[in-house]
Parts: structure tokens; C-alpha cells; sequence
């Protein structure tokens, strides 16, 4: 069996909230019989804090679910500026080099990307330790940054276009988590058949729904539309802001925005401003307790900003909305997040950032329930059909033995 190390800043795991997909790779390695090493930020990025526990140290080592862990330094309280961005990556990759060369000698470095720092490290440990250097891509960087505004410096850009030039030289093996990603990656100069596939999907559940976790100011009769995730720029909430006050007449329909971002204190204010009586905020929720929530919904929000870059996006919450049988309303540029909701025929595609269009759609689900929970379950078929966890994990577990000498 292999020596792994896995480095990535943002590993979550079923009781933090967030995405889980490294920590059920991580898992499905350990499982497989491998000797697992994970280095990852002692910061949680959905609040940008450091839990309690960890206070006063800069790097902590210990088992997580008899899997080895270095929970390394980074900066906190980032928001979406670049220069706190920068400062937080910078910060993570000094504390985790040193952990990472202290480790027992690997025979496969994976890090996954973004942000693109974490990369870079993982090349250079890799080269450094002369072992083998596989690369995970979730976004495309810097593109994603220019989409979003994040980055403008002409210099800060060319940088990050050598920076991500050289973790593609670097790798092996590179894992791309959408289509669009795969595109980008080889359009990049890397060979296609050095490329893997490995989307997001739809995770077993940890421990039984629990209704008395979830808590909303709205009676059980009433039609709730759910958004779950990052309250980014990315994710266009305050044209559900809009849509909110499209219907506030409407006294059946009450949308609930759960988890935190760097955008929701912004959205909140908003909300006040419009006197929003039909909008909810609820904080971050444990991955766990997903489900739970989701069961409360009558229906699902998908949102990006209008840029054809997020039209490459397959996020962790369309998944999870197909598993929790809900149907979806996806307020997304044409591409992956889009087609998957016409194949699955499970909810409403709308155009991105178009508020009367998504008022429109929720008023149709909420007028029809039965058609509604029919969109539901055939999401659920196709996502079990076509996403299910166990066995991306197992293609995973695949890739990373193709190097092990």
C-alpha cells in the first residue's frame, strides 16, 4: 500500500459545514488501506475562524477519524478583496511547507486547487521529495478571480497565470471536477489523456434526518424555497433578493438563505432596506445536518452570477438538492449545472441574475406541489444513477494508485 500526502487549505469534515468531497476521498484512500497524511487549514472557511480549540497554535497535529492530520496557520477574517485573500493563502502555504517536509516521505503528493498557492506548494514538495505530483482542479484560477472581479492587477494576473502554468507542468496525473474544467486544464497544454474526471455527487447520510436542528420562522403549510451554501459574490443572492420582492404579496412563499459568506452581512442589510417579511437568514449548518434542512424545503436555489465562466460550475449543492428530492430552481448561465437539471428533469432552469424570472419560477412550483415533488423524485433517480459518491470516490482511490510505484 501507498504513502499519500493530501494537501488542501479547505478539508471539511461531516461535522463542520461545508462541502465533504476531500475528506470522503480522503477517506475512501484510508479505506483502500493506504497510509493517509492530510495538511489543511486550522480556519474554517465558511466563517474565515479558527474553532476555539485551536487557539494559541500555530499548527496542530492529531487523528481525525484514525486519519492523520495537520491542521497549519492561516491568517483569518479574510473577506473578497485581494489583498486579505492573497495574505490568507500565503500565510496557509508558509506553515503548511515546513509541516509537509516533516512528514514520513510520501510516494503520491496530491493538492487540490484553489486557491492556486496550495498548488504551487504541492509541486514543490513534490519535486523536493522526488516523488510523484498529482493535481486536483475545482475552479479554474486565475479566470474564476477575473470573473468575479477579485483580481484586476495586470501584474497580480500574470503572475497567477505562471503560478498555474507551473502546477500543470508539474503534475502527473490532474483531476478536473467539471467538464469545463477539463477543457480549460488541457486547453492549458496538458496532454487529455493525463486528465480524470472526478465531479462532486451525492454523499450517503451520516446519521438519520433530525428535525428539531432546523428552525424557521414560517408554519408548515407555507411553500419554502431553500438556498444552502456560500453567501458569495459568486452566488448571486441579491437577485433572490429581487425575486423576494417580486413576491412579497405572495403570503404562501418564503425563501430561506442558510450558511455565511463574505456577502451576508451586505445581503442582510439589504433585506432590511426592501423590508423583506417573506426572507430568512440562518447560519452555517454542519454538513451532517443537511438533509435535515433540506427536507424542510419545498424547493432548492441554485444561483450564479451571469458569466459564462460559472456556466463550467457542478457545485456540491445541486447534488445534495437532488438527493434531498427537492426540486430545483437554477438561476445559471447555460452549461453543466443547467443540462444536469434538464436531464434530470428535476426543477426550472432560469437565466442567470433575472429576478422576474426566478419569481416566476418559484410561484409555479408553489401553485403546483404534486408537479413539484414529482421534479423532486426524478432527481433523486438520476443523481443515484449517475453521481453517487462511492463510487467517484472509488475512481479517485484508482487515480492515485496509477502512480504508486
Amino acid at each position: 500500500m501507498g504513502r499519500i500526502l493530501y494537501i488542501s487549505q479547505y478539508v471539511v469534515t461531516p461535522d463542520q459545514p461545508g462541502g465533504v468531497r476531500h475528506w470522503r476521498h480522503v477517506r475512501a484512500l484510508a479505506d483502500a488501506g493506504h497510509d493517509v497524511t492530510v495538511i489543511t487549514s486550522k480556519v474554517l472557511h465558511t466563517t474565515r475562524e479558527a474553532p476555539a480549540e485551536f487557539a494559541g497554535r500555530r499548527t496542530v497535529h492529531r487523528t481525525e477519524d484514525g486519519i492523520e492530520v495537520l491542521r497549519a496557520y492561516s491568517s483569518t477574517g479574510y473577506g473578497n478583496d485581494a489583498r486579505s485573500r492573497a495574505a490568507n493563502h500565503l500565510s496557509f502555504s508558509a506553515y503548511a511547507f515546513p509541516a509537509a517536509m516533516r512528514t514520513a516521505r510520501p510516494d503520491v503528493v496530491l493538492a487540490s486547487s484553489p486557491p492556486l498557492t496550495v498548488g504551487v506548494l504541492g509541486g514543490v514538495v513534490s519535486r523536493l521529495r522526488r516523488t510523484r505530483f498529482i493535481l486536483e482542479v475545482r475552479d479554474l484560477w486565475p479566470e474564476s478571480a477575473l470573473a468575479t472581479g477579485l483580481l484586476t492587477n495586470p501584474t497580480a494576473i500574470g503572475v497567477m497565470n505562471r503560478m498555474a502554468n507551473y502546477c500543470y507542468g508539474r503534475a502527473d496525473r490532474v483531476i478536473a471536477l467539471t467538464d469545463g474544467i477539463r477543457d480549460g486544464v488541457i486547453a492549458a497544454g496538458v496532454a487529455p489523456n493525463a486528465v480524470s474526471l472526478i465531479t462532486n455527487g451525492i454523499d450517503p447520510p451520516d446519521t438519520p434526518m433530525d428535525p428539531s436542528v432546523v428552525s424557521l420562522p414560517v408554519g408548515p403549510d407555507i411553500f419554502v424555497a431553500m438556498f444552502v451554501g456560500q453567501h458569495g459574490t459568486y452566488s448571486a443572492l441579491f437577485t433572490v433578493l429581487e425575486a423576494a420582492s417580486l413576491l412579497r404579496s405572495d403570503r404562501q412563499i418564503h425563501i430561506a438563505l442558510v450558511g455565511d459568506g463574505d456577502r451576508k452581512a451586505d445581503l442582510i442589510e439589504r433585506a432590511a432596506q426592501l423590508e423583506l417579511t417573506n426572507v430568512s437568514f440562518s447560519g452555517p449548518i454542519p454538513k451532517r445536518d443537511v438533509p435535515s434542512w433540506l427536507a424542510r424545503a419545498d424547493a432548492c436555489l441554485l444561483t450564479y452570477q451571469d458569466a459564462p465562466l460559472f456556466g463550467g460550475a457542478l457545485p456540491n449543492k445541486l447534488f445534495d438538492y437532488m438527493g434531498a428530492g427537492r426540486p430545483i430552481v437554477a438561476a445559471v448561465p447555460a452549461g453543466e449545472a443547467a443540462r444536469a437539471v434538464g436531464q434530470a428533469g428535476c426543477g426550472i432552469v432560469t437565466p442567470a441574475e433575472d429576478a422576474p424570472a426566478l419569481a416566476a419560477a418559484l410561484q409555479t412550483l408553489a401553485g403546483d406541489r404534486e408537479a413539484a415533488r414529482a421534479m423532486g423524485a426524478a432527481g433523486v433517480a438520476w443523481v443515484h444513477t449517475h453521481h453517487d459518491r462511492r463510487e467517484l470516490a472509488a475512481r479517485f482511490v484508482q487515480v492515485v494508485e496509477s502512480l504508486l510505484p
